[in-house]
């Protein structure tokens, strides 16, 4: 297989001090979905081949299963499955957590009985290791719960100084390669919300199969989430056949590689440098590249629409020094003639450049030709010296969830790759692509995977994705990417207590990025994010995506 790289952190390259590997502080063995069986799911030979591996590999501090280890959560099953794991049980080194096919058949009760609990901590005085049970009984989708993510934000808040890791099964953030299925942690924007407020370093989870790695900051600090492949399930995915992952965690960085148990191969998986964010400059000095005003859920209509809050919203951003004024989608509340035409009139108020996509709400029955002869194009267009702006329309009547599409992505990608400037690309569409606190993760795009994927690769140049549809403002960064939604500009279906809002996203031309909340009815603004983007796409020639063993 070829080799993938990916270099986390090439965009700070100025920032960082350089990386030691002269000592190694801990080596960790991820293994994942094994789906321990007498039957066809689960493949012996390479749960042989994996364990050979590992007993091969010297210095090992822990040995983690980041869930399913049984197929159908029965007693033949965890009997067949204890006797696998003996040589992996002899010492103190292994870890364990269910998945959901462990907790299927009240499989839940003989996990307890033989492991002694579905979660675990392993603490020392420079490392903290957090393992949590996500799975939901007889049920494929998982949960983490409100109570545990509270308590688990001041466990990990208490642990100042030490490198904190959280491990559950299933994952938080959309995996590329694994189709349409939803069956993910129900309340993944609340646990990324605590994953970034508790500080935590590292996320390991499992469940899909395919081994993946994401490098996501909220603005303070980064984040990786590493989602493990699955070790002897005969379900695999693409081309990606059965793995097991070695972390290593030096002084400053740490690397994954992820091995390929029938071909002996590995994929080299970057390294991760631990820090706070500093940036030197205040914010006086910085020079305005580009400013966009973000709009989203207008619901105009003659009942659920707010007409002071609006006309006092259209005063204020008439005020600002904004490049464009993007509308992500749900102009009208219920897509009649009569919405559209006050959509027109009210929106015409905004003096700055518009570009406005549709958003479900919008493209019912009659909306896709009311949308285009009253609003504009389904999905426009817009560029000027600075900044890029293409709109999709992720609205598709014959899927609840919304959809980009290979094709469309594909173009898109290639589009702006193609333009040899340094203008800021912007990606808006309706649906979400990473999960929001106060909401389910199943309402999100239904190819979301794949587009979160291709769409923050750093070579593709995208510089921010803005999406509306939840009435929640919240960024976080992926890879070289920012992600952004906005709140609710006018209509009553707003989720913050302090009512309705839009975003200011700032863009300067060092790179730094702020985004800020605006509260209409009081005009005050609160700092959302803190960003850096490369915003001249200079690749970074330098070694950050080098592996060592």
């Amino acid at each position: 297989m070829k080799e993938e790289l990916y270099p986390h952190y090439a965009r700070y390259k100025h920032k960082l001090k350089s990386v030691d590997h002269s000592v190694r502080k801990k080596r960790i063995i991820l293994i994942s979905d094994t789906h321990i069986t007498r039957g066809g799911a689960f493949n012996p030979l390479m749960f042989e081949r994996t364990i050979k591996a590992i007993n091969e590999i010297k210095n090992v501090d822990y040995i983690i299963h980041l869930g399913d280890l049984t197929h159908n959560g029965t007693y033949l099953d965890y009997e067949y499955a204890t006797g696998c794991l003996k040589e992996l049980m002899k010492n103190n080194k292994f870890f364990i957590i269910p998945g959901n096919h462990d907790a299927k058949n009240v499989g839940y009760l003989l996990f307890e009985e033989i492991f002694g609990s579905r979660t675990f901590e392993i603490e020392e005085e420079d490392i903290y290791i957090l393992g949590l049970d996500s799975s939901i009984p007889d049920m494929d989708e998982g949960r983490i719960g409100i109570r545990t993510n509270e308590s688990v934000r001041n466990i990990f808040l208490s642990k100042q100084n030490k490198l904190k890791i959280l491990c559950f099964h299933h994952p938080v953030i959309p995996i590329p390669l694994t189709g349409r299925e939803r069956s993910t942690i129900i309340d993944a924007g609340d646990t990324l919300e605590m994953i970034l407020k508790s500080r935590v370093d590292i996320v390991l989870n499992g469940h899909r199969h395919i081994s993946n790695i994401y490098s996501c900051s909220d603005g303070e600090r980064e984040v990786v989430i590493f989602n493990s492949g699955t070790t002897s399930s005969n379900k695999t995915r693409y081309r990606e056949l059965f793995t097991f992952t070695v972390l290593n965690i030096y002084k400053n960085s740490l690397t994954f590689r992820t091995k390929m148990i029938m071909d002996d191969e590995d994929i080299k998986r970057g390294r991760y440098i631990n820090r706070t964010f500093h940036y030197s400059k205040p914010r006086k000095e910085r020079e305005l590249f580009v400013r966009i005003v973000h709009i989203s859920n207008t619901h105009f209509s003659i009942h659920n629409f707010m007409e002071e809050i609006y006309q006092e919203a259209v005063r204020q951003i008439n005020e600002i020094d904004a490049a464009i004024v993007i509308h992500s989608g749900d102009v009208t509340d219920s897509n009649k003639l009569p919405e559209f035409e006050i959509a027109a009139s009210k929106l015409s108020h905004i003096k700055h450049p518009r570009l406005i996509i549709p958003g479900n709400n919008d493209l019912q029955t009659f909306g896709w030709d009311l949308f285009q002869n009253w609003i504009g194009p389904l999905d426009p267009y817009y560029e000027d010296e600075a900044i890029r702006v293409v709109g999709i329309n992720s609205v598709d009547r014959a899927i609840q969830n919304g959809n980009i599409g290979r094709r469309k992505m594909k173009e898109t990608i290639n589009m702006i790759k193609n333009k040899r400037d340094s203008k800021i690309n912007v990606i808006t569409f309706y649906n979400n692509i990473i999960p929001h606190p106060k909401t389910r993760f199943d309402y999100m795009l239904s190819d979301s995977g794949a587009v979160l994927k291709n769409f923050t690769l750093p070579d593709n140049k995208i510089n921010f994705i803005l999406t509306g549809h939840d009435h929640i403002a919240f960024s976080l960064q992926v890879e070289d990417t920012v992600i952004s939604s906005c709140g609710t500009l006018c209509s009553g279906d707003y989720l913050d207590l302090n009512g309705n809002s839009y975003s200011i996203i700032s863009c300067y031309k060092d790179g730094h990025v702020e985004i800020e909340r605006v509260y209409v009815r009081s005009n005050r603004k609160e700092m959302t994010g803190k960003y850096w983007i490369n915003i001249n796409k200079e690749k970074n020639n330098g070694n950050n995506g080098t592996d060592v063993t």
